[in-house]
């Protein structure tokens, strides 16, 4: 997909580290929505909180995913950051939500967003399609 250019960043990120980080929680949520394996959100809220507030390169996941594609040789494909990041934003609220609602026992709630956020990361994960991306070019700038 080819996101519309955010006007206040002209950062770049990886678009396969991305989209493999999309992969990965969305089997996270797979296993949390689909099997006994709960403490799994856990862990994926705890990466999205460090990714977002104190930076990408401290994420346990993204570290393994950069040395993956280093080892892999696969060559990046960047593209503007604003997107991705307001969709990492998207993500982190999400999943610390489920989180949260799963720990003071609100399965429903919990399960609910667990399936929003299967079916908009399983969209990037599996067709690229990134729903929060596309949200994003229709906010205004003061938004971003």
């Amino acid at each position: 997909m080819n996101e519309k250019s955010c006007p206040i960043s002209t950062d770049l990120v990886n678009t396969k580290l991305t989209r493999t980080y999309s992969f990965i929680t969305f089997l996270a949520i797979s296993f949390y929505l689909f099997t006994p394996f709960k403490e799994v959100i856990y862990i994926s809220a705890l990466d999205f909180i460090i990714r977002v507030f104190i930076g990408v390169k401290y994420s346990p996941i993204c570290f393994l995913i950069r040395e993956g594609l280093k080892i892999g040789n696969i060559p990046p494909q960047m593209v503007n950051s604003g997107p991705k990041k307001f969709a990492a934003k998207i993500g982190l609220i999400i999943t610390v939500l489920m989180a949260i609602s799963a720990l003071a026992g609100l399965t429903y709630t919990s399960l609910i967003l667990g399936v929003v956020s299967f079916t908009a990361i399983g969209a990037e994960a599996i067709f690229g399609f990134c729903v929060a991306c596309y949200i994003h070019s229709y906010l205004p700038s003061s938004w971003k």
